[in-house]
């Protein structure tokens, strides 16, 4: 089963929390986050990123590959790696 419409669970990201970098994939955040808090935030970062993809062309737009929010002060970077 997928966690996110459009990507697959081994898709590669790296992401950044409060400035802490890691590398991983999208089943990573959703199995193997530190708190509950940014494991939350994260997720909300992914399917953010999801959302804009699914949207970008109807826009006219270039399909974005990264995405940053802050979530009840937590800062998130997620950028998708090229395989």
């Amino acid at each position: 089963m997928r966690h996110v419409a459009g990507f697959s669970n081994s898709t590669r990201i790296r992401f950044i929390v409060n400035g802490f970098g890691m590398y991983g994939t999208i089943n990573d955040i959703y199995t193997k986050t530190a708190t509950v808090s940014h494991g939350a935030a994260l997720r909300l970062a992914i399917q953010k990123l999801a959302y804009d993809r699914r949207r970008s062309p109807s826009r006219g737009e270039g399909r974005p590959v990264g995405v940053g929010i802050t979530h009840e002060g937590i800062d998130i970077q997620i950028t998708l790696m090229a395989n």
